[in-house]
């Protein structure tokens, strides 16, 4: 038995065998670019769509390299029971000890996969980095800040921490825009002001709620926070729509006349 398994290891590696190899790993390589390709020309004509649309890359990937790794074993390769037992059994523990954190990482970026805490567009918070999804492969995340830097986070380090998904899969997202003035101002003036700050915003999706509320704060004096929520048309117009409310609301305040420094001791505001 023990020299049939060794003759059967040695014809793996005939050139038969490695040509076919090779051909099927540059087939899927080629399949999965080019759906991408296509998923991505596809994401950008339906713009609407675009998050469904390059969800679906992950698992098709992962079930083109899986059928890969399957034909090549057993039918290319046609291991019988004892040599992919031999097989594993020799490579395994090796495997496992040289690559400990890439095993990790790939099998929570297959865990990942068909339970997906966040899909590619999505707007993640992943412990100090906030960005849109780039990217989901078996080892890394990517994902892309405001400040268009690519951060890549291991699989495994995702999966020990808290994620925050701003959007789940929806091209709208709820955006918070703060502004902190002295308590003396005329709350009901601003709310409103803020009101008209958001809905007159070209990037406000005006379907959802616009909602403003205000909050006692305390530093070094007492302070009104206002905060305005509302929701943006497309989650990459996040930061843009945050700006031009804030703007917008600072321009109103100032054709009112309703300077900060005029309520820093307080003085009442008649409704």
């Amino acid at each position: 038995m023990e020299t049939n398994v060794v003759h059967e290891l040695v014809e793996l590696f005939s050139a038969a065998h490695l040509v076919s190899t090779l051909f099927v790993i540059l087939a899927a390589w080629g399949i999965v670019r080019a759906l991408r390709l296509v998923l991505q020309r596809l994401a950008r004509k339906f713009n609407r769509y675009r998050l469904q649309i390059t969800g679906i890359f992950p698992v098709l990937r992962l079930l083109i390299w899986t059928c890969a790794v399957a034909l090549i074993v057993f039918v290319i390769l046609d291991l019988s029971q004892n040599v992919l037992l031999a097989v594993l059994a020799s490579s395994g523990i090796a495997v496992g000890l040289a690559a400990q954190d890439l095993i990790r990482n790939v099998l929570a970026g297959i865990g990942m996969t068909f339970n997906p805490l966040f899909r590619v567009g999505d707007m993640v918070q992943i412990g100090d980095h906030y960005g849109e999804v780039s990217g989901v492969d078996l080892i890394f995340t990517s994902l892309k800040t405001f400040d268009d830097n690519v951060v890549a986070i291991p699989n495994a380090e995702i999966i020990k921490q808290p994620v925050s998904n701003a959007n789940r899969g929806a091209l709208v997202e709820m955006v918070v825009v703060e502004l902190v003035l002295p308590a003396g101002v005329p709350v009901h003036r601003v709310k409103l002001l803020a009101w008209r700050a958001a809905v007159s915003s070209p990037f406000t999706y005006l379907k959802n709620p616009i909602l403003v509320l205000v909050e006692d704060h305390f530093d070094h004096t007492f302070l009104s926070r206002f905060k305005v929520k509302a929701y943006v048309l497309d989650i990459r117009f996040e930061r843009l729509m945050a700006s031009d409310i804030t703007e917008r609301l600072k321009t109103l305040l100032h054709k009112e006349r309703l300077h900060t420094s005029d309520y820093l001791t307080g003085p009442a505001f008649p409704q």
